[in-house]
């Protein structure tokens, strides 16, 4: 007979209850596992049992399926305080390397305590991760357009830098810094300015810091056009 379907909803929660209670003191994985697992069955979206699950995966190296029990308890909509599961979240997809997405996660757990200070070490060692990708990922961008150039006997073509990266060199000191984190504090307004700029060909090699006498300061045996533009633009000061 099968025990879910003649139980009611009181009898299902007490053995709920018991399997994860009979889990915990267990000292085998597997054992963990089976009772954990057993809980699942009777409760599907059980928030607790699926965050045991998820750090029983997490703890035999598989963090794919870590973060898939940690999403099910988000999915679930039974927790209200989401900081172990969102923390144990980002942690898994650090092991993983998906950096970006482990700072986001980590992020959203200091919205419901912003003073751990594990959560606030972690998410400091993860930003400078990033910023590092960022900063190689550009220094590569940067490269391979002086390295076509260099191959070209002049530049015609119209290829920018994005408008969200444009925006940040108008309006920040340190667009360096702010322009891979998610265009921080650029507002609408300032992306239909800049977008108008572009349109009009007030941004091009003409108005670029790099511009000199129809030529690339960067690349000094490069001819430019005038209007023509490159991922490298600045705009003069």
């Amino acid at each position: 007979m099968n025990f879910k379907k003649v139980a009611t909803k009181n009898e299902i929660s007490v053995a709920v209850r018991k399997y994860l209670f009979m889990g915990d003191t267990e000292t085998e994985s597997l054992k963990k596992e089976h009772y954990y697992r057993m809980a699942l069955e009777l409760e599907p979206t059980n928030p607790s049992a699926l965050n045991k699950m998820g750090l029983l995966s997490y703890q035999k190296g598989d963090y794919r399926e870590a973060v898939r029990f940690f999403d099910a308890v988000i999915d679930s909509g039974k927790v209200k305080n989401l900081f172990p599961i969102y923390f144990n979240k980002s942690i898994a997809l650090k092991k993983l390397k998906q950096y970006e997405a482990a700072l986001n996660y980590l992020n959203k757990a200091l919205t419901f305590d912003s003073d751990n200070l594990q959560a606030q070490a972690i998410k400091n060692e993860l930003q400078d991760i990033v910023d590092e990708k960022y900063r190689i990922q550009a220094e590569r961008e940067k490269q391979a357009v002086y390295g076509n150039l260099k191959k070209e006997k002049r530049y015609t073509s119209w290829n920018p830098p994005t408008i969200p990266i444009l925006a940040h060199m108008m309006y920040y000191k340190n667009w360096h810094v702010y322009k891979h984190r998610r265009y921080f504090g650029i507002t609408d307004e300032q992306k239909i300015k800049v977008a108008s700029m572009l349109g009009s060909k007030e941004f091009c090699c003409g108005t670029c810091n790099f511009y000199n006498n129809g030529k690339c300061k960067k690349k000094k045996s490069m001819m430019v056009d005038r209007e023509a533009i490159c991922k490298a633009f600045q705009p003069g000061n």
